[in-house]
């Protein structure tokens, strides 16, 4: 009864991972965004992203003034944040003293100190 028995469930678990999940990449992948259908006719076309399909165009000046045109509405709005619904996803654009210059049907110019613009 005092013999000395080795355990094999390491090597057994090994054994099977690698059986079981043969040919099949287990590591994370980094998930790309993916076009619209709308984006990709255009590219396609060769026409630019903003007949089509819409598509945000963000015009930064400096530090101090973002022009952002085919736009749908203002989620947030205060002096650090303005966030902005597109077609394509959200803008928002993070500062300090920011305000809306102004803003029309499709275009909005945002002036003050900028510190970030990103998408999502």
């Amino acid at each position: 009864m005092s013999k000395n028995l080795k355990s094999s469930h390491k090597k057994f678990k090994k054994m099977s991972k690698d059986t079981l999940y043969k040919g099949i990449d287990t590591k994370k992948k980094k998930v790309e965004p993916r076009l619209s259908c709308l984006e990709e006719i255009s590219s396609h076309l060769s026409l630019p992203a903003d007949i089509i399909a819409g598509a945000p165009i963000v015009t930064a000046t400096g530090r101090n003034e973002i022009c952002l045109e085919n736009y749908k509405s203002i989620i947030e709005y205060d002096s650090s944040l303005v966030k902005v619904q597109t077609k394509a996803c959200k803008v928002c654009i993070e500062g300090r003293d920011l305000n809306i210059l102004y803003f029309t049907e499709d275009e909005m110019k945002v002036t003050g100190y900028i510190k970030a613009i990103y998408y999502q």
